[in-house]
């Protein structure tokens, strides 16, 4: 038997057991991930979801020819569920919460396999389903959870098909691989980390490194065309260029122990954010717990040592390459992406807290639960999705405006050739109801037409031929965007005068009627 596998249990005791632990599990996971996950409104990359989804096959494909190939099967994958489900923040959302439950029985799983009988497979579980990074992914109608629940389930496949070389292994492995990177590229990364660990790996006897290989070139083969498309697709990766220090910040805070930033520093009626100082002392208790494990591996028991192998590089490997491409070349680290090397983070957890005795353990989980919480919370506040208040503004909406009135999404860019690319008509993407009846005055293009995720516009000054037969226009836009004191000249020239306004943690709503 490999080094890497452990010895069952007697058969007729662990299939009931897992009969009930295993979903039991998962079940816990996705409701901790599912819960309240309603209340935030839906914001720009949910919107994106919307847009995609909602077009047919056709007009899917030719988007996705110039824009967001990264995301096209999951895009596809919400085409499906968005026609049975609708696009409710709970019908969006709800898919990933599924994945992150899934995703945890893979944890655990994986850590009984790694770690053998003992605390390490339930520490590890929990470890995964509270980390705010997963609760984030969890409440995202994005690809993040589901691309978690394949990698960690790709390499519960690699470690079986070691132990068993058997071919029925090695080809789930590489398809779960090869979906896993389609669903998001990044995942490329972990095929390296598998690489990794095999080198290391005593006793990794040569046909079954060169299965791997062929295996991890098989899925990158499937990869490809999504890649080629993506570098053409310039700003569809990483966010905008992060010095070391911020970047540094990202790596050790955000991406495991806060999500994005939650909400609005100093937004109006907020009391302390607790969630910052939560954050970082969750990040310093985390990290020592790594530390915990790393040196129980040096040390201890086989099985903290097969733990460590494989976490590590899993853990490691993705982060520091991007990460450091990041610094020297083009950015391309954005922490929403990796939330598949969250399990490698869960394992190694489980581990240093088992190497806790009993009391000190349950100390420090209650500790890191107590400081789980007000991350938690701010994740489910309305504005959770970095300050998004779409949803107010659409409800401001449903109680003000009229049917035939006009609304004016304001242009976060300036025009370019007489045209506007990037407007605020996506909170009208994420909640249509409330401007059915609304004449959009300066839509120029529908996305579904220029194959992008919210049409083109017209600048405002072009287009007072449709104001003209309007007494009330409400323009939806950010105070502080560069169009808004010439858009105001604009409507006082053609005779509106301001009225009611609304304004929220990032948007503002403005009611203007004709003198």
């Amino acid at each position: 038997m490999s080094a890497l596998s452990t010895r069952a249990p007697a058969p007729a005791a662990r299939p009931v057991r897992d009969g009930v632990l295993l979903p039991l599990v998962g079940l816990l996971a996705a409701l901790v991930s599912l819960a309240g996950a309603w209340r935030p409104s839906l914001w720009t990359d949910e919107a994106a979801t919307i847009s995609a989804a909602g077009r047919d096959p056709a007009d899917l494909w030719r988007m996705l020819q110039h824009l967001d190939a990264v995301h096209g099967l999951y895009y596809a994958a919400a085409h499906v569920w968005t026609a049975v489900a609708g696009t409710s923040e709970l019908a969006l959302r709800a898919p990933s919460a599924v994945a992150v439950g899934v995703a945890a029985v893979g944890v655990l799983v994986l850590a009984r396999r790694l770690a053998g009988p003992g605390p390490v497979p339930l520490l590890a579980a929990a470890a995964f389903a509270l980390l705010p990074r997963v609760t984030w992914a969890g409440a995202e109608a994005r690809s993040s959870a589901a691309a978690t629940a394949l990698a960690v389930w790709a390499t519960v496949l690699l470690v079986r098909a070691l132990d068993r070389h058997r071919r029925g292994p090695w080809i789930a492995y590489t398809a779960c691989a090869a979906t896993g990177c389609v669903l998001n590229v990044y995942l490329l990364l972990l095929l390296a980390a598998h690489g990794t660990t095999l080198v290391l790996r005593r006793g990794t006897a040569r046909r079954d490194r060169l299965a791997w290989l062929a295996c991890a070139a098989a899925a990158a083969l499937v990869t490809s065309p999504v890649l080629l498309l993506a570098r053409r697709q310039s700003g569809q990766l990483g966010d905008a260029h992060l010095g070391p220090v911020e970047l540094a910040v990202r790596v050790v805070v955000n991406q495991f122990f806060l999500g994005e930033t939650p909400t609005v520093v100093g937004a109006p009626g907020r009391g302390t954010d607790w969630w910052r100082p939560a954050a970082v002392a969750l990040a310093v208790l985390g990290w020592a717990l790594v530390a915990v494990a790393l040196a129980r591996a040096a040390r201890g028991p086989a099985g903290a040592r097969r733990t460590a192998l494989w976490a590590l590089p899993w853990l490691v490997l993705p982060t520091a390459v991007v990460a450091g491409y990041s610094l020297v070349s083009a950015p391309l680290h954005n922490a929403r992406y990796f939330a598949f090397c969250t399990p490698a983070l869960a394992l190694l957890l489980g581990s240093g807290l088992a190497a806790l005795g009993r009391r000190p353990r349950a100390v420090v989980a209650a500790l890191a639960v107590l400081l789980v919480v007000p991350v938690l919370a701010s994740q489910r506040q309305p504005d959770a999705k970095s300050g998004a208040d779409w949803a107010q503004v659409a409800q401001y909406l449903c109680r003000n405006a009229s049917p035939g009135q006009a609304v004016y999404f304001g242009a976060r860019r300036a025009p370019v050739d007489g045209v506007v690319t990037l407007t605020t008509r996506a909170v009208s993407v994420a909640y249509p109801r409330c401007f059915t009846g609304l004449e959009d005055v300066t839509l120029l293009a529908p996305a579904t037409e220029v194959g992008d995720l919210t049409g083109r516009s017209r600048p405002l000054g072009e287009s007072l031929d449709r104001l003209a037969g309007h007494d009330t226009v409400w323009v939806v836009r950010r105070p502080g965007d560069a169009t808004v004191a010439a858009d105001d000249a604009v409507l006082a020239a053609a005779g509106f005068a301001r009225g009611r306004q609304w304004t929220g943690t990032l948007d503002e709503v403005v009611e203007f009627t004709r003198r």
